[in-house]
This record gives C-alpha cells, structure tokens and sequence, in this order.
C-alpha cells in the first residue's frame, strides 16, 4: 500500500533547488527586457519569436521522444542506448530540416515576409537542433540521477548568456539576427554544461548500436505516438504566431512574442520547475506502488494556489502594465496578455500533472488528444479567413478551447495517478 505523501521534505528541496535556478533566471530575463524593448522594434522579436517557434517544433521530434524512457528504466546501462538513439534521430531531422530550408525558400521570403538576411541565419537550425536536443536528453538524465542543481545552473547559464549576448548585440548587431545570436549562444553554453556532467553516456560502441534496437522496441510507442502527439500540441501552441505574421506581419508577432515572453515567465519558475520534481517522484511511486494519488493531488493544490493571484492581476491590468514597464507603443501585447492569462492559469496548474500520461504509457490516448487540438487549432485561427473577425477575437476562441483541453488532461492525468486506468507501469522494467 502507497505511504501517504506529505508535501515536505526531499520532494520540496529538490523542487526548491529547481526553482532557485530558475526564478534566478526569470529575473535576469524579465530585468533585461525593458532594456531590449527599446532597443529593439517590434519587428525583431517577431523575427525571433518566428526563429524559437521552428526550433520548438522540429525540437519535438528530433529526439524521437526517447528521452523520455529514461525515467521508466531499471538499468543504467539502457541511458547509453537512449542517447544513441536520440543522436542518430536529431542527425536524420538536421538534414532534413536543410533540405526543407532550401525547397521552401519562395515561401518563407514571401508568405511570412522574412528578409533575405534573416533567411540565411535560418540555415543554423539544422546545426542548433543536434545541440538542443543534447539538450534535452541529458536534462532528464540528470533528472533520473536527481541532480537538481546541476539542472538549476544549466537553465541559470542558458538565460545569462543569452541575456548577455543580446544586450552586447544592440552595439553591433542591433536587429533580429542579434537576439538569435543570443540563443544560439545561450543553447551551446547550457548543452557542454548538462553533457559535460554525463560524457560516460557516450558510449556509441558496437555493443551499444546493437542494443539500441532492443531499447527501440521496448519504447516504440514513445516515437510512434509522442512524437506526433507532441509535434501537433506545440504546432497548435505555435500557430498563433505563423498566423499573426501571415494576417498582420512580423512586428505584431513581436507583440505576440513580448507576452509570451512575460507570461512564460512564471510557467517555467514555478510549474516546469515542479514538473522536473514531480515526474521523478510520481515515476518512482507508480513503478513501486501502481499509483501516486496524493502526490498527485497535493501538487494539484499547490500549483492552483500559485497561479490565483497572478494571473488575476494580469487578466486585469495586464494592458497598463506592460504600457508602464515596456512603453506605450508595446500596449498591444498587454492587450494580448490580459487574454491569455486565461489559457496560462489552466497551462500553470495542468501541464506539469499531466506527465501522468507518459508515466502510465498512455501514448494512443494522449495522441487521439492531441489531434483534436492540432485540428481544432487549425480551424479556430483560419475564422478570420471565413468570418470578420480581427486578432484579438481570434484569440480569445484559441485560448478557451485550450482551457477546455487543460480540464480534460487534468481529470483523466487525475484517474491515471489514482490507478483507475490500467498499470502498463507497474512493477517496473527490465530493460
């Protein structure tokens, strides 16, 4: 029988650990950003936004989602295999990733406005997703070792440099190129940092290749279903920019880019920083135990807590904030936030529990959801193509039908971590 969980000791050090690093972070980037706003238009951040947006969506298939097994595995000797796997994946989508660059050439430069020299630094992405998805792979390694230090300092490094290169941009490279420089900087810093702390991972000897296939079967699911699941969720949490830029161009996908930037902010200190916590512990519970209810509904608690206050303040003054700490001409992008502090409340308290699905390996289920949202995204932000209806109207239906999603992932996230849904878990693996 499950021990009754209590919201103390290791489970809050090691979420406080995480969150040191990462409030550190949100606040040399939020400190920087009035800076950057009146040095760099709107514009640029939509060129950016625009940049971050491709990486996010090829990020989610460059791995093949392998990753994600880390943390169901009884053998160490299986994370060498992992990483392999994950390698070779991200070598097959960078070259692919070139080849779409080059055939979609006319489209980029006309349909989404882009300028020639903007264009040209996209040819970075293939180089940048190998590193982001080192990235990524060897967070949750460190995740499985519970190294939460180690994952503080690689997010505090990310923001540091990246903050810092863009600030030294606007002296001679005051534009979108400069604040993409920022990232890419940032990204290369962060990987050396999580690798360096694991390079007996690189382990890609014969032996290794061999067992990778093994390791491949036992996780198929994870590329078969997360890897669409994943691709459609963030294409649909992207897809506001690639339309705002087609119906409205670049700079007001800056605006769009600036309240993401701010709304994110306290979504990746508090809620992703509990989600590096809760996914190690709520593995561990559901392999021994076949369930973790009270964690589950603990963490439920204290996320919605959290997000009351914040997001109430924002759904209401988010248009004179912004105006107060950015300057008047960035008020569009409150208006945006004062909307979106919706979507964001339900995303801070649902996201982080809805590992559950990965726990449980309940991939189908997760990909049936997640083609309802790819679809239904699609069909929302085309109604101004059908009906007169202008962006902000637009965003509003976005952001209510995603409320709707996060309440149907909680409450089936709650029945998994309450065992009601059948343990494919339970009792661990052998691999």
């Amino acid at each position: 029988m499950a021990k009754k969980f209590t919201f103390k000791s290791e489970f809050v050090k090691n979420v406080a650990t995480v969150m040191t690093g990462t409030a550190l972070s949100q606040v040399v980037a939020l400190g920087a950003t009035p800076i950057l706003t009146r040095f760099y238009a709107p514009r640029d951040f939509g060129f950016l936004v625009i940049y971050l947006s491709m990486l996010s969506v090829v990020g989610t298939i460059s791995t093949g989602k392998f990753e994600r097994a880390i943390l169901l595995v009884s053998k160490k000797g299986t994370i060498n295999r992992i990483v392999f796997l994950s390698f070779a994946i991200s070598l097959v989508v960078s070259f692919f990733l070139f080849f779409l660059l080059v055939v979609l050439k006319d489209f980029l430069l006309r349909t989404l406005d882009f300028s020639v020299e903007f264009y040209t630094w996209l040819f970075t992405l293939p180089i940048l997703i190998i590193i982001y998805s080192f990235y990524t792979v060897f967070n949750v390694i460190l995740n499985y070792q519970k190294r939460f230090k180690r994952l503080a300092a690689a997010k505090l490094i990310k923001t540091i440099s990246s903050v810092s290169v863009s600030l030294t941009c606007i002296l001679f490279l005051n534009d979108a190129r400069g604040l993409i420089l920022a990232e890419i900087i940032g990204y290369i810093l962060a990987a050396v940092f999580v690798v360096a702390a694991n390079l007996n991972s690189f382990d890609f000897g014969k032996k290794v290749r061999k067992d990778a296939f093994q390791v491949a079967n036992r996780f198929k699911d994870f590329p078969l279903f997360n890897v669409p699941s994943d691709f459609m969720n963030m294409a649909s949490n992207q897809m506001p920019v690639f339309f705002l830029t087609t119906y409205l161009g670049p700079s007001v996908a800056g605006f769009y880019s600036l309240m993401k930037r701010v709304m994110d902010a306290p979504v990746n200190l508090f809620s992703t920083s509990i989600l590096e916590v809760f996914r190690q512990k709520a593995s561990e519970q559901y392999i021994r135990n076949g369930e973790c209810k009270m964690l589950f509904i603990q963490t439920a608690k204290n996320l919605s807590v959290m997000a009351v206050i914040p997001f109430t303040v924002l759904f209401i003054l988010a248009p004179e904030l912004f105006s107060l700490v950015f300057g008047e001409e960035w008020r569009l992008a409150g208006e945006y936030a004062k909307i979106f502090s919706v979507f964001y409340f339900f995303k801070f308290i649902s996201s982080p529990l809805t590992y559950m699905f990965f726990i449980a390996e309940k991939q189908r289920l997760n990909f049936v959801i997640h083609s309802y949202i790819f679809c239904s995204s699609l069909i929302i932000l085309n109604l101004p193509r059908f009906v007169k209806l202008d962006d902000k109207g637009m965003l509003w239906f976005y952001c209510i039908n995603f409320v709707l999603i996060y309440l149907v992932y909680f409450l089936i996230s709650y029945k998994l971590a309450s065992g009601k849904i059948n343990k494919t878990a339970r009792g661990g693996n052998n691999i």
